[in-house]
């Protein structure tokens, strides 16, 4: 290994603002300078770079080791306490290791080896122009960590909201036999770049091509010479995201059959019946015979309006049906479901298993799923639904506010007076399954004070987090909470 010290390693202060999202994962945007302004962290910048805390924090890495440039892949915050930077070569050589490594900046814990940053380190970032924060003493890199992942949390739940609307729009577009010029404005409209569809070599549809940038491209594969490409100068879409919207559109760009839609409708107009019982599902079997089906055993799988002549394409020995607001597919089995999902990318709900005369129970099943899958993103099947997540997801927002109210609003508030972390330590001792000794550890205390803790969320809210059925009352406050406060951003 070359000595780091003679090696340089210094990045470039222009270092990518936006760290290409193919190679390292979507970035949020949160940065330095929002980290700063965090007052729960109460970070402090010694030295460094101005112009550097602009960029992206990727993630967090702890470490002690002096030389952690194997273990960073860019854009990292690297949180030590100094364990090994005892002198003037170990600073330059931990700074220069993680400025090669394309590190966004350092953040030193105090109190637990030093009690003020070594002086070494303080130069040796200023000549590095990489950024040095302090965390005081007490507070945990994990809570850094911790709030980075709520803010890509929030990001990313924003970010789907946006590609579902335009996802919803291109299907009704496909639905109304609208132009593929049509589809590709729509979607340009949303991801702000040029978008091309090739086939065979021959353009078939380009959108703005003024937005195109030399060498900013993302290119999905849609199929044997076929090819859906986005360049811009803004953040670009993620591959995934490029396909389950180039496949919409390369469907139009073919001739659509108005007797098959038509088809299509008539059974949707059957099948929803069927799922609210007001029709026997019997009705179906001449249709389903005709396929192979027969009497089942049959899996029923939602998707999202308008994807039906999708459907008929990608499961092409299915029933395939459109209805008002949904498309239901039924198949003999769930393998031809995940199948055509993992092509089309679409959010998809689908049943257990069942015979023809159970089918309004797995119609309704299947929808549920769909609701689940639009909020998570993947393809969600009947297991989801019998857990506690699941049967929360299919509540309105309103139906769980007096959990937030009574339970939740009350113990924010006593945080912000009194300067307490009760609301995190409950959401420690949740996600640590009620386990004391893994919320001390999780929160750097000892375990009586997460008990002390815990003893101040009874008195606020009344409910015990040690009793089990106070403990998922709480579990419920806190989840329709998170909810709402994304449905606010």
């Amino acid at each position: 290994m070359p000595d780091p010290i003679e090696a340089g390693g210094r990045s470039d202060p222009a270092l990518d603002m936006a760290l290409d999202r193919t190679d390292h994962g979507p970035v949020d945007g949160t940065s330095l300078r929002d980290l700063l302004q965090v007052a729960g962290l109460g970070l402090e910048l010694v030295a460094g770079d101005q112009a550097r805390l602009d960029l992206p924090v990727r993630w967090t890495h702890t470490t002690e080791l002096l030389y952690p440039a194997p273990y960073l892949r860019g854009g990292e915050l690297v949180c030590t306490v100094g364990a090994l930077l005892v002198d003037e070569r170990s600073c330059r050589t931990f700074v220069s290791a993680a400025s090669a490594a394309r590190a966004v900046g350092l953040c030193f814990g105090l109190g637990d080896v030093h009690e003020v940053i070594p002086p070494a380190l303080v130069e040796a970032c200023h000549s590095a122009h990489l950024p040095l924060l302090q965390a005081p003493l007490g507070m945990p890199f994990l809570a850094i960590a911790e709030y980075l992942a709520e803010r890509r949390t929030l990001a990313a739940g924003r970010d789907n909201l946006r590609i579902e609307s335009l996802l919803t729009e291109l299907l009704d577009g496909l639905r109304s036999q609208a132009s593929v010029a049509a589809m590709m404005a729509m979607a340009v409209r949303t991801l702000e770049g040029c978008l091309s569809l090739v086939a065979d070599g021959r353009p078939i549809a380009v959108d703005a091509p003024e937005r195109a940038v030399d060498g900013v491209l993302v290119t999905a594969a849609l199929g044997p010479g076929t090819v859906f490409t986005w360049s811009g100068a803004g953040a670009p879409p993620g591959l995934r995201v490029l396909a389950r919207l180039g496949r919409v559109i390369e469907l139009a760009s073919h001739g659509r059959n108005v007797e098959d839609s038509l088809k299509r409708e008539r059974t949707g107009q059957l099948l929803l019946p069927v799922g609210d019982r007001l029709a026997n599902p019997v009705a179906l079997r001449p249709m389903l015979e005709e396929l192979g089906i027969g009497d089942g055993p049959l899996v029923i799988s939602a998707w999202p309006a308008g994807s039906a002549p999708l459907l008929a394409v990608h499961m092409a020995g299915g029933l395939i049906s459109e209805a008002p607001g949904i498309a239901l597919a039924v198949t003999r089995t769930a393998e031809e479901v995940a199948a055509a999902s993992g092509v089309l990318l679409l959010p998809c709900g689908f049943s257990r298993s069942v015979a023809l005369v159970d089918a309004a129970g797995a119609i309704a099943e299947s929808i549920a799923a769909l609701q689940l899958s639009r909020r998570r993103g993947v393809i969600v099947g009947p297991a989801s639904l019998t857990s506690l997540e699941g049967l929360l997801e299919q509540q309105p927002i309103g139906r769980l506010d007096p959990f937030v109210d009574q339970l939740l609003t009350p113990l924010i508030s006593a945080d912000e007076l009194q300067g307490t972390r009760a609301l995190e330590t409950l959401r420690s001792f949740l996600r640590n399954e009620g386990s004391l000794q893994r919320t001390a550890e999780d929160q750097y205390v000892h375990v009586n004070t997460v008990r002390h803790r815990l003893m101040r969320i009874h008195r606020v809210t009344g409910h015990d987090p040690l009793v089990f059925a106070d403990r998922v009352a709480l579990a419920i406050a806190l989840w329709a909470f998170d909810r709402r406060q994304n449905s606010r951003r």
